[in-house]
């Protein structure tokens, strides 16, 4: 039980400064990535707070404090997906109106250039 806390701490870490990383060089937006520090964070918490365990451990009825850690895990970052899907759906409507508006303005742009060269025509016939 012991080396699959050590190792859940140890990939937390690892995680965490990943998602520094991440942000310095801007691959990830500072708003996105809190979402998953956060995750990364409690798990951290978690795996290194025995008590907290044992206490989740017996509230929840199971015996394996290493299960309790997975599970917590496990729910976690679904938690962290289903924010980050909410997202992407929000995204896409955006990006479905900005697609939208873009070919309205160049729709516009056309007749506009349209209605100019039939007024240049007319004045050149004069």
């Amino acid at each position: 039980m012991e080396r699959i806390r050590w190792i859940a701490a140890a990939l937390c870490i690892l995680l965490l400064l990943q998602i520094i990383r991440a942000v310095r060089r801007e691959h990830i937006r500072v708003e996105y990535s809190m979402a998953w520090f956060g995750a990364a964070a409690i798990l951290l918490v978690l795996s290194l707070w025995d008590a907290a365990l044992q206490w989740l451990a017996l509230a929840l009825g199971i015996e394996d404090v290493s299960f309790v850690l997975m599970l917590l895990a496990g729910l976690v970052f679904l938690f962290t997906f289903f924010r980050l899907t909410i997202e992407v759906s929000t995204l896409k409507d955006h990006n479905i109106l900005v697609s939208q508006k873009v070919g309205m303005l160049e729709w516009e742009i056309r007749r506009q250039e349209e209605a100019l060269r039939k007024l240049r025509d007319k004045a050149g016939d004069k």
